[in-house]
């Protein structure tokens, strides 16, 4: 849609404004079937398409918020968005809908209280049913912190989000907090690999798993030419264990932790 296109341009326009000027306040024109928000070059400027998209751009940083590929992505982002919103342990804007599952991110400080989250929002934590849904996590969701971003967030901290594995139940048995069933003809083809041979004499006490949202690789990046052929054979996933506080990486590092929280969306 042209006025999607139109309202970019004017908000990235101030913004190299602002970056020029920071004393002049930001030009909010006068197009039809668009509002624009603004006050000065500290604050946001937002701009609001159809009634039904809105994005925005903090004027002082450069931070994006709600800026979808398509007026058509904008306005499913602002909807889901919306449902979650008021909810204060969520993320912002950081919701997002594939099929029959809205994926939210949480506020989480251990997986206990991010699975008690999730299940609030009438979900659980996330459930990687098969390698389509694991693409499509990594490209929308937690690879460089994709929904994070969309949702104004462009920290470029280190960041983990709990997921729906554990073996609370049964120590060795990998299963689902949702209590699903996946494609994998093993929960363990999900765990990295060198993060399974590595602490495997740490199991007993380490009975859940996040996954990394700047550094994942997935699947298929991994090839025998790669570092450590025996340990990355491709045929591996990213998810780390971790303890309910995910204690070691907390004391090493202390990277940004959040719950990513999957809830059913079709009746």
């Amino acid at each position: 849609m042209a006025r999607f296109a139109a309202a970019k341009m004017v908000l990235s326009e101030n913004y190299t404004s602002c970056l020029n000027n920071s004393n002049k306040s930001p030009n909010a024109p006068l197009i039809p079937g668009i509002t624009f928000q603004s006050t000065d070059c500290s604050s946001l400027m937002s701009a609001t398409i159809d009634k039904t998209c809105s994005i925005s751009l903090d004027m002082s940083n450069g931070a994006k918020t709600g800026w979808a590929e398509s007026f058509d992505s904008c306005q499913s982002f602002n909807l889901i968005a919306q449902k979650y919103n008021n909810f204060d342990f969520v993320v912002q804007n950081a919701a997002i809908n594939n099929e029959c599952s809205d994926y939210v991110i949480l506020e989480a400080s251990n997986w206990d209280e991010a699975q008690q989250r999730s299940q609030s929002l009438g979900g659980n934590l996330v459930t990687i049913n098969n390698k389509d849904e694991y693409s499509w996590l990594q490209n929308n969701v937690w690879a460089k912190n994709e929904l994070l971003s969309l949702a104004g967030d462009n920290s470029q901290e280190s960041t983990y989000y709990f997921t729906g594995l554990n073996d609370v139940a049964k120590e060795g048995e990998y299963v689902w907090a949702s209590g699903e069933t996946s494609d994998f003809n093993n929960n363990e083809d999900l765990i990295h690999r060198q993060n399974w041979l590595a602490q495997q004499h740490m199991a007993n006490s380490k009975d859940y798993f996040v996954i990394g949202g700047t550094n994942d690789k997935g699947f298929t990046d991994y090839v025998q030419n790669d570092y450590r052929p025996d340990l990355y054979n491709g045929l591996s996933g990213h998810l780390t264990w971790v303890d309910n506080e995910s204690s070691w990486l907390k004391n090493n590092g202390n990277p940004r932790h959040f719950g990513l929280a999957e809830i059913p969306s079709c009746k």
